[in-house]
């Protein structure tokens, strides 16, 4: 499989595109699109009438997303929904932050023995 060397100490396989959640790829298009804008959560938050928790739970795949939110996206930040969910190579250093951030989440939460 090909690889990308994403951090020092991160690779990732291009495969693992496909099996990425919904809620991953909607994380990885807004913050793709937080770049390309230079905003922020609150920015993005305050265009959609939510406030910046809900915003930062959503980045963070850590919160769904409603149907009339993803219309609101689509209509407030002039996007196609789709181009947010379409997820690429060009993408895998956001994956790996993404996936690196809950990693890190999931073992401080573990009892320790």
């Amino acid at each position: 499989m090909p690889r990308v060397k994403v951090d020092a100490d991160v690779e990732l396989d291009k495969s693992i595109l496909a099996s990425l959640s919904f809620q991953e790829r909607l994380a990885v298009g807004i913050g793709r699109l937080k770049a390309r804008r230079r905003v922020t959560n609150k920015d993005l938050a305050e265009q959609l009438g939510v406030s910046e928790a809900y915003m930062s739970q959503v980045t963070r795949c850590m919160r769904d997303v409603k149907l009339s939110t993803l219309d609101k996206m689509q209509r407030e930040w002039k996007v196609v929904i789709e181009d947010l969910l379409k997820v690429t190579e060009d993408d895998l250093p956001r994956v790996a932050a993404l996936r690196s951030r809950r990693g890190k989440k999931k073992r401080t939460a573990e009892p320790a023995a």
